[in-house]
């Protein structure tokens, strides 16, 4: 399957977990972290899930799927040990609904790829269910090569670029600017932010 990546807001999505095992407690804790409200349904519930229930984050519903259920939620995570199920709940999902299915990810509408996070920084890594030993390997790897004050850089930066946006001059200066910024010879000097002031003043000043 040919997939295009990006990076979506679960904020305000209403989100399905059919499954109560340790995949569909990853996939629940992932979305929970990242600020979504799930409603879980499984006749078997790890403990931990009840932990979140309590913490006002996700939702139970204790009992068995049945093959004629359709959901209304924006995704559903289909995370049991039903393979059958899962085909018959995709078959018949609603309109408009992304289905992913733990058993054959990539048969899904969306599979979920291992992630590194350093502050502002994410990376994302698939191999589109081929492997997941291997995506992991590939993650630790590109996680011990990544800049070790990437996290405070890209703070820097942020603040840098909304300061920068709102000066009253060219725009192609300002992307000049910001080029230079992001440079790791501005970015490591030990006086970076006066350097940045002085150089705001100066823009300001044209």
């Amino acid at each position: 399957m040919s997939a295009l990546p990006f990076m979506v807001n679960v904020e305000k999505m209403s989100i399905v977990v059919v499954g109560g095992g340790s995949v569909a407690l990853k996939r629940t804790k992932a979305l929970v972290l990242a600020g979504g409200f799930v409603h879980v349904i499984a006749p078997t519930i790890l403990p931990e899930f009840f932990l979140l229930k309590c913490k006002g984050l996700i939702s139970v519903e204790k009992r068995a799927v049945g093959f004629n259920e359709c959901f209304t939620s924006e995704l559903v995570f289909l995370c049991s040990n039903n393979k059958a199920l899962h085909d018959q709940i995709y078959k018949q999902k609603a309109p408009r609904q992304h289905v992913y299915l733990s058993n054959k990810a990539q048969k899904g509408d969306f599979y979920v790829p291992a992630k590194i996070e350093k502050g502002l920084l994410t990376v994302s890594v698939s191999t589109a269910g081929a492997s997941p030993s291997y995506t992991k390997r590939l993650k630790n790897q590109i996680d011990e090569m990544l800049p070790e004050y990437a996290a405070e850089e890209l703070i820097f930066l942020q603040q840098a670029r909304r300061r920068i946006l709102h000066i009253p001059v060219n725009k192609l200066k300002k992307l000049a600017l910001l080029k230079e910024l992001a440079s790791p010879t501005i970015l490591q000097k030990e006086n970076r932010q006066e350097w940045f002031e002085k150089r705001c003043e100066e823009l300001e000043r044209e």
